[in-house]
């Protein structure tokens, strides 16, 4: 598979572009939902450090015509929703000088994006919000970032971008002492060296994850690693044993269970 970030580094934000590759008609939804994204992220884009001394004229004649661009689309459309609300949030950054005030639209906007499995678009969205955040970001919110892009690379498969990613998160969290999403980033790669098909070595990590779970007494933590510890299991084709730990497997009733597996494949 082609990493998407390789893919981007031509034309920013050409990934929504590939909406309009093979549709039959140029006005149907999804092409012009594509071509008022792409034109959103690069309004976004003026708000970067490269272009702080840009006029306000500059920026105005963009604002108009994403505005014109997004008019048309249908207002019942969650995504127009959020692309509306990055174009709000853009014109107001720009105005206070202040690009932070346009990150939580482009992480509702990413969780949007992964929700609607398009991945390569939500990475492409995290990656701004990485860039544009660098340094603003509040601590808590960078790490957040940096594990929801560490489990799109792993939805797409790509490995070594999401150990990447989730050791910047891990390493983050660790720095501001924020136990829990250290541990997040610790089951996010043992997820992820169970997704390259290494299931002895996924078992023994999330094993020892849940004991520093159990130590810490968090007890999210502790039914995530218990529901990956359930995943491997069923990999290899061994029943998970009743936990006699709270919130453990126990918590999954037998008609339930399945769901709970599957749901832990992407946690």
């Amino acid at each position: 598979m082609t990493d998407p970030a390789t893919e981007r580094a031509g034309l920013p934000h050409a990934v929504f572009l590939h909406r309009l590759a093979g549709a039959s008609e140029p006005s149907a939804l999804e092409p012009r939902l594509g071509r008022a994204a792409f034109v959103t992220l690069r309004l976004v884009d003026l708000l970067g450090p490269e272009h702080a001394t840009l006029h306000p004229d500059a920026f105005h004649y963009q604002y108009v015509a994403t505005v014109r661009c997004c008019r048309d689309l249908p207002p019942g459309s969650t995504e127009t929703s959020h692309l509306l609300g990055l174009v709000r949030g853009t014109a107001d950054a720009f105005e206070q000088r202040s690009a932070a005030l346009v990150l939580p639209a482009l992480f509702a906007y990413a969780h949007f994006l992964e929700d609607e499995m398009r991945l390569e678009e939500a990475l492409d969205v995290l990656d701004t919000l990485l860039q544009l955040g660098d340094g603003t970001l509040v601590p808590s919110d960078a790490v957040g970032a940096r594990l929801r892009r560490a489990r799109v690379y792993r939805k797409l498969n790509e490995f070594d971008a999401a150990e990447r990613s989730y050791a910047e998160g891990g390493a983050l969290a660790a720095s501001i002492g924020d136990t829990h999403s250290e541990l997040l980033s610790r089951i996010g790669r043992a997820n992820t060296i169970l997704g390259r098909g290494n299931v002895a070595a996924a078992e023994l990590s999330l094993r020892e994850i849940l004991l520093g779970a159990e130590q810490l007494a968090d007890a999210d933590a502790q039914a995530r690693a218990h529901q990956g510890i359930a995943v491997v299991l069923s990999t290899r084709g061994s029943p998970p044993r009743r936990s006699r730990t709270n919130g453990g497997p126990s918590s999954c009733t037998k008609t339930a269970s399945r769901a709970c597996v599957c749901s832990a494949i992407w946690e």
